[in-house]
């Protein structure tokens, strides 16, 4: 499909006020600011003004494909699919065109399925199952399926969900269908329907960088109707079993265990989803609402033979990143399938790669396994980013880490981790008793006080700086007399490496990973600007100055001095530890590059002082310094 053509195309969201089809309303506008894009609901809520809005009514058949004649492909971001079934797809058939769902309901998935035939005849697609699970998941178990990483051709599906996003309306109701006496399940190369296997090993989980394994509730997943069609081709990806659980951050057990005891009426049902999604809306506020999404598909019982994926982002925003890959698909003619109904299951290998692609190019990327390789990179928080379309948009973009909204809820668990770990713990550890290693942390708590005492000027700016001095003065606490025991030596050392390996994976959480930036229109000029966004942060609240300058050779010198880390750790008498921080962003800033063709030749001073050259593209650099001038 040519550009003209793209630019021409006209797509409804039907849904487009929720949670979802507000996310692909707002990425497909991002990345075809020319599409004709629609957002259809019964009411108008939409924030996004820029987009029109239509009302539409699908109980009204009449009028419903009247409208969605007009269009050339439905996104259907509507539910609860559990009880609209096939009917908002039977509209889209009468009207002559396509449609993708975002379908996470299996008896939805049945009825969806049986309209293979209508569809043909009416030469439209029908691409369902399109989202997080099944979509994302079912790209990955396929991928492993068809090279064949279980003899016993055995799966498993493992999901998490944190809980700083809310939801949406209609999420509870596909999350209540789940609940049940009975559940049907893909075993022994068919459909069956077993008791719910609550805690029928292996039932828990741990996730990487998660503090402990988790319970998971058992589902039904559309993939299961999938996999028992006929239609399904076991040789080229055979799976036998298919065991997929999932946890959603402060939802236990048993609470799913005694809703389907109680087997809910539809009026208890309604209450119920009304009362899960208040609760949603009030609990993503907790501080340790959690903004992380995990999936790990992997063969038997064996999740380091498998794929995993992970990142700070909402499974709504997963979901509709998902629908927009195959919208780029659909709009691009790379979706081989046509006329007829398709999940991702029944999509050729070409097709699925060129999805996995587009996914690609959305900063959606899934890899092995290997939590080995993420922990010696110090990557507890994964790599995905939620908006990826341009500089600005990238996550913490102009911040620092005492004007972040919030801090990762992990992040206290993984210092105390790194701490444990450190050569600093295990040197105080063997060489102090337990009564001496007590005395040691009781005068550190002591000097912490006393050292903060002397940063009261500091403190009294601001909340910000007052968290600020709290950190430099516990720093210096710890290590003064850390050096008092062991020497500054050795203490420098340990200290040194400990303080770098946990600020490189604090700043892996606070900076976007290498890949978002080589997504971007221009990867060398988006570091950059991102880089001069965070200096300017620190310099508007007087944690530094800095200066850039052009030199003859086309290069920039930027200088960076007057640095108050350096000043707090002089004060408190620990001046050898004036440079690490900087040293820190100095690794952090070469990761961030290290996709990119930019040259940073970083020149460490004294106190804090720091010069730094750098070489990029001369065209783009006078771009990024107009972008960072104008805010």
């Amino acid at each position: 499909m040519t550009t003209s053509t793209i630019t021409t195309a006209k797509i409804i969201v039907i849904g487009g006020t929720g949670e979802t089809g507000q996310r692909i309303l707002n990425y497909l506008k991002q990345t075809y600011p020319e599409l004709l894009l629609t957002c259809a609901s019964r009411q108008n809520t939409s924030k996004l003004q820029d987009i029109p809005f239509v009302s539409i009514d699908i109980n009204n058949a009449q009028q419903s494909i009247a409208l969605l004649k007009d269009y050339d492909l439905a996104i259907l971001a509507i539910g609860p699919m559990e009880r609209l079934q096939a009917s908002p797809h039977k509209l889209c058939l009468e009207a002559g065109i396509d449609c993708i769902d975002i379908n996470d309901s299996a008896s939805a998935s049945k009825a969806i399925l049986a309209l293979h035939e209508a569809a043909q005849q009416k030469q439209c697609s029908i691409y369902t199952g399109m989202g997080l699970a099944p979509g994302i998941t079912t790209l990955m178990l396929m991928q492993l399926a068809e090279q064949k990483r279980s003899k016993n051709a055995v799966y498993r599906s493992r999901l998490y969900m944190g809980a700083a996003y809310g939801g949406g309306k209609t999420s509870p109701y596909s999350m209540l269908a789940n609940f049940s006496k009975k559940i049907t399940v893909f075993q022994q190369g068919k459909s069956q329907t077993i008791a719910t296997p609550w805690k029928k090993a292996p039932y828990k989980f741990h996730f990487f960088g998660q503090e402990k394994p988790l319970a998971m509730i058992p589902y039904g997943t559309p993939e299961v109707i999938s996999l028992s069609n006929e239609r399904y081709d076991q040789q080229a990806a055979p799976i036998n079993t298919l065991d997929s659980r999932f946890h959603i951050q402060f939802f236990p057990m048993g609470m799913a265990k005694a809703i389907a005891a109680f087997n809910p009426s539809e009026k208890t049902i309604n209450f119920l989803a009304n009362k899960f999604y208040n609760s949603g809306q009030s609990i993503k506020n907790k501080p340790k609402a959690d903004p992380d999404t995990y999936i790990n598909i992997f063969p038997d019982n064996a999740p380091e033979q498998g794929l995993m994926l992970q990142g700070s982002i909402s499974s709504y925003d997963l979901t509709a990143l998902m629908t927009c890959a195959v919208t780029d698909c659909w709009l691009n003619n790379c979706l081989i399938e046509k006329n007829g109904v398709y999940s991702v299951e029944f999509l050729s290998t070409t097709t699925r790669n060129n999805l996995a692609k587009a996914l690609n190019t959305r900063g959606i990327t899934w890899q092995e396994a290997d939590t080995k390789k993420l922990q010696a990179e110090n990557n507890y928080f994964g790599w995905l980013e939620s908006n990826t379309h341009q500089v600005q948009t990238l996550r913490h973009y102009g911040k620092n880490w005492y004007t972040v909204a919030k801090q990762h809820p992990r992040m206290a668990y993984l210092q105390k981790h790194f701490l444990f770990q450190s050569e600093v713990w295990q040197t105080l550890t063997k060489q102090l008793n337990i009564l001496q290693l007590t005395k040691f942390i009781i005068n550190m708590l002591i000097r912490w006080q006393q050292h903060g005492k002397q940063l009261a000027q500091y403190a009294a700016k601001s909340n910000e700086w007052k968290k600020l001095t709290k950190d430099l003065s516990m720093f210096t606490s710890g290590y003064s007399l850390l050096r008092e025991t062991i020497g500054q030596q050795l203490a420098y050392s340990y200290y040194r490496k400990m303080f770098l390996e946990t600020g490189d994976m604090e700043m892996q959480w606070l900076w976007p990973q290498a890949t978002a930036f080589a997504l971007l229109e221009n990867p060398a000029q988006a570091v950059y600007q991102y880089w001069l966004a965070f200096l300017e942060s620190y310099q508007q609240w007087g944690l530094l100055n800095f200066t850039q300058t052009k030199l003859a050779d086309g290069s920039y010198h930027v200088h960076i001095n007057q640095c108050i880390y350096a000043e707090v750790f002089t004060k408190l008498d620990c001046p050898e530890l004036a440079n690490l921080v900087r040293e820190m962003e100095h690794y952090a800033f070469t990761r961030i590059a290290s996709k990119t063709n930019l040259m940073i030749d970083w020149q460490q001073k004294d106190n804090g002082e720091t010069a730094v050259n750098l070489t990029i593209p001369t065209a783009t650099l006078c771009q990024t310094l107009d972008k960072v001038s104008n805010g």
